[in-house]
């Protein structure tokens, strides 16, 4: 199968009405993609009138929801030797609207959600190259291809269900959007039915759940207030030469009142383990230290039962070294460097 690429997916919407001619026609909400990373200006609830909490998720059956999501990459890498030393920076500003319709909810309290991303924006520079993307623009035939993963979900909904306690359950309909990709990528008559569903997979999994988890993120099952601590382990992430496992920490710092809704706003971090490979050994390849940490801060909305707005930075710090076949002969030690920083905001509209 000729490769298929998956990136980060987004989304741009053009709704065109085709009804009756007498029936009014729903307006659409429109938002920009500008994005606002400062903190919100609330006011701390210090009368005691909130003393502990059971963070839930309770989006309501039949209401409608938007977000921004904004993410932004910062990766420097380099890889040097005895003689010669290449460095290239990457940075990338990625935009997404997101819209929520809430078509159901259980007795369980578990959501049934169709999620729809509304307008996708693109700015990266690397190499000396700058590349820009706006959904809705027309695009060239080349442009197409190199951004039909976000054409693809441009205006094609997809739903999942979503516990209470922010737990993403399953998927659906996420197959029209592997099907889309395929056809832009002029693939449609020779891709499998086995391909085809490794593909959804990949989407499913590789891009549409991560973004979901910046929406909804995992809460405790226990009530808590103020400087109460919980954590959450990711399972281990499958590097080519070591293995990396990720821990959540989360700590309530307090509650504030912001507009008419309260707010529990909750510090949170990341650390990390890693532990090398055999494969590592096998191939004679030296890993110092990798090192994947984060901090930021979410703005829980008690009221009505969301996340208000957070903003988180990661940091990934990989370097290894093996010996190589030098051009004068013999062998000579290489290093390869990366660090990169990722910024994710999430704005409630």
């Amino acid at each position: 199968m000729k490769k298929l690429l998956v990136l980060t997916l987004l989304i741009v919407p053009i709704f065109i009405g085709c009804g009756k001619k007498d029936e009014p026609k729903k307006e659409e909400k429109t938002f920009s993609t500008a994005f606002d990373s400062s903190e919100i200006k609330a006011v701390p609830i210090i009368d005691g009138s909130i003393s502990s909490v059971d963070l839930k998720y309770g989006l309501t059956k039949g209401s409608e929801y938007h977000y921004r999501l904004t993410s932004i990459t910062d990766d420097n890498q380099s890889i040097k030797d005895a003689d010669t030393s290449v460095a290239q920076n990457i940075k990338q500003a990625l935009t997404y609207l997101l819209k929520l319709n809430v078509k159901d909810v259980d007795k369980d309290g578990v959501m049934e959600i169709e999620f729809t991303f509304t307008s996708v924006k693109l700015d990266a520079t690397g190499n000396g190259k700058t590349f820009s993307y706006q959904s809705g623009n027309k695009l060239s035939g080349d442009d197409m291809k190199n951004y039909a993963n976000y054409e693809a979900v441009i205006n094609n909904p997809f739903t999942s269900r979503v516990a209470p306690k922010g737990e993403i359950l399953e998927f659906f309909r996420t197959d029209r959007i592997a099907n889309k990709i395929i056809e832009l990528g002029g693939l449609k008559d020779s891709v499998s039915l086995e391909e085809k569903k490794m593909l959804q997979q990949q989407i499913t999994e590789g891009a549409l759940r991560p973004l979901l988890m910046q929406v909804f993120r995992k809460l405790p099952s226990q009530q808590v207030k103020k400087d109460s601590l919980w954590t959450l382990a990711n399972p281990p992430a499958q590097m080519p030469f070591f293995e990396m496992t990720n821990t959540l920490n989360f700590k309530i710092t307090g509650f504030e009142k912001y507009k008419e809704s309260n707010l529990a706003v909750i510090d949170a971090g990341l650390s990390s383990q890693y532990k090398i490979s055999e494969r590592a050994k096998q191939a004679k390849v030296t890993v110092n230290s990798p090192s994947y940490k984060g901090e930021g801060k979410i703005y829980f909305n008690l009221t009505k039962g969301l996340v208000e707005k957070s903003k988180t930075n990661n940091y990934l710090t990989i370097e290894m070294s093996t010996m190589a076949p030098s051009r004068a002969g013999g062998l000579q030690k290489v290093t390869q460097r990366q660090y990169t920083k990722t910024t994710n905001i999430l704005e409630l509209l």
